[in-house]
């Protein structure tokens, strides 16, 4: 009879997650896995059309795909007698200390950014994993204890282009990311973005990957690598043959939060704050209550001072402009200045 172990690779392996790798955390025994998704999509610099750019991560729900991976890969377990109904707890971009489990498990290793790089893959991957009650047996070799201080870096040696490359210089340290300038930490956050950051801002509309860009372990894109490349998305054709036989835009977004390159940053800011998330942004990774309606247009502003833009377009719009520089909310106000400055002289009076 096959182990728990030998049974939950297989499973996996049909689902085309990642291999999982056990370890202990407090009263809890669980196993971490992932979703690899590759690199991000280059947006294209259209002035008549700006749009801001997305992260890799960010481009599809891929959390939300790899839940339902492992909600699969629970079910199976359960109806197949290998684990008691209920006992599996799923996470995923959770409360847990996910890269902690992964470094603990050998699942990975720490990269001076501070992210998970496995070895064969690289960094372009999101995780997650079950765990069980402390109580729950499986008959197999010990599991690691998470430990939190390990601070080693086994895949970098001298290398520093990560912390080389970050425009806003916040890999502080091998392993240590100051959020007051890492530009995701506040492209996720509600607050004012210093000058000196917003000089730095680019298109970023949601989503930084510059130190995982320049990182030699993410020089290969490996998706077409692991168990065909349909499988990632989780479509309903699982004999498809990828990337090639995409279903439309539409219906992505509409199931996997689909965005794409690039977000058009006018139809951000001339959206309703209420339309936003449950509008435009519905079933993405932006469809979450800590993201709010605010923090988006801001990165839009912002954005908006880094690209290319058409005279038609910024006078067509800056009335619209100038009511976000006359917000209420100083964050607004603030950023719709900022880029206001940046753009004025490519508006044309009438």
């Amino acid at each position: 009879m096959k182990e728990f172990k030998e049974i939950l690779e297989e499973e996996s392996e049909k689902l085309g997650i990642l291999r999982p790798r056990f370890f202990r955390y407090e009263q809890m025994l669980g196993f971490v896995t992932g979703l690899y998704h590759g690199k991000g999509l280059s947006s294209e610099k259209d002035p008549d059309n700006p749009k801001g750019s997305i992260g890799a991560f960010a481009r599809m729900n891929y959390y939300r795909i790899l839940v339902e991976k492992l909600k699969t890969l629970l079910r199976s377990l359960e109806s197949n007698g290998h684990i008691p109904r209920g006992a599996g707890r799923i996470y995923c971009n959770s409360r847990f200390p996910e890269k902690s489990f992964a470094f603990a498990s050998n699942f990975g290793v720490r990269g001076k950014n501070s992210l998970v790089i496995v070895p064969s893959l690289g960094s372009f991957l999101v995780l997650g994993g079950i765990l069980f009650p402390h109580s729950f047996e499986i008959h197999m070799e010990p599991a690691p204890l998470v430990e939190s201080n390990k601070e080693e870096f086994p895949l970098c040696g001298t290398c520093r282009l990560c912390q080389e490359a970050c425009p806003t210089g916040a890999i502080v340290k091998p392993g240590g990311v100051n959020p007051n300038r890492c530009l995701q930490a506040y492209a996720s956050q509600p607050c004012f973005v210093p000058e000196d950051i917003s000089a730095k801002w680019g298109s970023l509309f949601y989503g930084c990957d510059t130190c995982q860009e320049v990182c030699p372990y993410n020089r290969k894109d490996n998706r077409a690598h692991i168990n065909g490349t349909s499988s990632l998305y989780f479509f309903d054709d699982p004999g498809g043959s990828g990337i090639e036989q995409l279903p439309p835009a539409t219906k992505l977004q509409e199931k996997w939060g689909y965005l794409g390159s690039g977000i058009e940053l006018g139809r951000v800011l001339e959206t309703r704050d209420d339309d936003l998330r449950k509008g435009v942004f519905r079933h993405t990774v932006l469809d979450i209550g800590w993201i709010t309606p605010h923090t988006l247009k801001r990165n839009a502003l912002l954005a908006l001072s880094h690209l290319p833009i058409s005279s038609n377009w910024i006078t067509s719009r800056w009335q619209l402009l100038t009511e976000y520089g006359n917000s209420q909310d100083l964050i607004l106000r603030s950023a719709a200045e900022y880029t206001m400055k940046k753009t004025r002289s490519k508006v044309r009076y009438i």
